[in-house]
This record gives C-alpha cells, structure tokens and sequence, in this order.
C-alpha cells in the first residue's frame, strides 16, 4: 500500500486552518503545533520561496500541479506530486487545499528498476544477448534492448506485433521458425533452436532461441517467454576448428587408425589415460597400449611430441 495523501487548508493569511494526520505526521509536528502556523514555519525558508509562485497564483484562483523534492525538519529527502487547489467561496478567494501524495517509494522503485534495466542491458550486450516475451491471445511482442540489438533495429522500427515469418528471418529459415513456434504453442514443446537473420544493413546473423511456454489452468497458452543470442562468431569459430581438425585426421589417417586418431584428439585436450578410457568406455591397459602404438607410427618418443605432430597435422617428421 503506498503512503497515504497529505491533506491540508491554509487561509489566504497562510496560516494552517486544519491539516490531516498524515500530513501533521509529514512535516513532524503535533496537530496542535499545525494549527494556525504559518506556512514559511512549516515548509522552512528554502522550500517556502521555492512553493511561493504557486501559492500566489492559487490565491488568483489557478489550481497548481507539481512534482518536486521536499527535505523534511529531519533532513529526509521525499518525492512528492502537490496540487493547491483554491478554495472559492461566491467568487472570493479564501484560501487554498493543499494535497499531497508522497511518491518516494514509489520513484525509488523506478530508479531502481531503471539501474536493473542498464544492468541488463550492459550484460545483454556483453553476452550478445536479448530476450523477449510474446504474449499469445494479444500477438504483443516485448523485446529488450539486447534483442533490437542483435536484430539491428531500434524499438522505432518495431510495431510490437508477433510475425514468425518476419522479413528480419532469412528467407531458407522462415518455414523452420514458424513451425518450431507453432509445436511450441500447440504441444508445449520447448523452443531450442538455430536460425539465420538479415539485419538491416545485409549482414546474415545466426542466433540461438530458447524460449518456454506458459499456459493457464485449462492448459490453454498464454505466453512464450525467451532469448536469443548472436552465436555467430561462436559457429565460424567451431566450423573454422572442425575444418582444421578434418584436415589433420586425413593427414594422419595415413599412419593412425580411427580409434587412434579420436585418443590422440583427446591427449591433445590434455586429458590422462583414465580420463579418456572413461571417455571412450576403454580400459586404461587399452590406452596406453593404444598410446604406444601411436608414437611409434608417427615415430616420435613422448605424448608431447604426438601432440605437437597432431597439431600440425604432418604424419611424421620430415
């Protein structure tokens, strides 16, 4: 529940004629201490000249609406929404009501939830990262900024509306999105999947998405809620390594068996004898008795020199 309105009346001599409990407590004074004060002596001097242009132009009968910060006698900082409301009375001016509505809670709460906002947004970025949640009865897609992002766009650019077959989809990879999205809404299937993406600027991007369904008590879907991260350096990186590994095997599949090439792969992981008998469900004696025939058909002496002549992809030394 939020901090009740503080209600108070002052004359058009600025003297308080009545005030609440609320707004007694506020200003930490008794109801009797409120009482016919002036209100200079309640607000203090500095926030006195700051409220004074819309004292004055409530005793001319324009009501006053506004945000502002109010250091209490304690030295406590609140945030407050004020209206002065004029009280007329056959036309004549005979005061003013002042209402106020502490609004602090409520502004720290949007501060903190606009630092959590940047923090999400800086890990996103670093992450390469954005998320987003699709409401399914309304078709309303709520993007972060991680996922504009990655896609290339501002929120500008979006209409917030769900298209599976978006443009933003490579043209080969539409189909496959719109049926990963449509198993999920109709079995709950969870989303786990890679597609390609055509930024703006031409640049194909390949993004993986996660997303989880939720449905209400008749089993009826209410939303899909997921991430999407740009793995494509991640891919070039793999398919760069596989392209290299590939190459190696054919160079050393000359001397070294299919067996002997996946144990070498895993001493060059730097895995030991045990770790890669239980990799491979052998016996460490098997192993090493692979591990010796290794280094005689590439004639070197030690795991070390296999690995470097693994690294190199060259069967033997020249």
């Amino acid at each position: 529940m939020g901090q009740p309105t503080l209600v108070g009346y002052w004359g058009r001599d600025l003297r308080n004629r009545t005030a609440n409990a609320a707004c007694v407590e506020f200003f930490g004074r008794s109801p009797e201490e409120m009482q016919g004060t002036h209100l200079r002596e309640v607000l203090g001097p500095d926030l006195y000249e700051q409220s004074l242009p819309h004292v004055e132009a409530a005793l001319t009968g324009e009501a006053q609406h506004f945000h502002r910060e109010t250091r209490l006698p304690s030295g406590e900082v609140r945030h407050t929404q004020d209206s002065y409301v004029p009280d007329i009375v056959d036309g004549e001016i005979r005061g003013f009501f002042v209402l106020v509505a502490d609004t602090t809670e409520s502004r720290r709460a949007e501060e903190e939830a606009e630092r959590a906002r940047a923090r999400l947004a800086e890990a996103e970025q670093l992450a390469k990262l954005g998320s987003w949640e699709w409401d399914i009865p309304s078709e309303r897609l709520t993007c972060s900024e991680g996922l504009f992002a990655i896609y290339g766009i501002g929120p500008e650019d979006f209409d917030g509306r769900y298209a599976g077959g978006s443009e933003r989809v490579h043209p080969e990879d539409r189909g496959l999105v719109e049926k990963v999205m449509r198993e999920a809404v109709e079995s709950g299937a969870p989303v786990d999947f890679e597609y390609r993406i055509i930024r703006p600027d031409g640049r194909v991007r390949r993004v993986h998405s996660r997303a989880e369904l939720t449905a209400d008590a008749e089993g009826r879907p209410l939303r899909l809620t997921g991430t999407v991260q740009d793995v494509t350096e991640l891919r070039a990186s793999a398919e760069a390594r596989d392209r290299t590994a590939a190459g190696r095997s054919d160079n050393l599949a000359k001397s070294l068996t299919t067996r002997q090439l996946e144990i070498l792969a895993l001493v060059a992981e730097g895995l030991g004898n045990a770790e890669i008998g239980d990799r491979l469900y052998l016996s460490e004696s098997t192993v090493k008795w692979h591990i010796r025939k290794i280094l005689r058909a590439l004639g070197v002496s030690n795991r070390a020199q296999a690995v470097a002549r693994y690294l190199s992809g060259s069967p033997r030394r020249p």
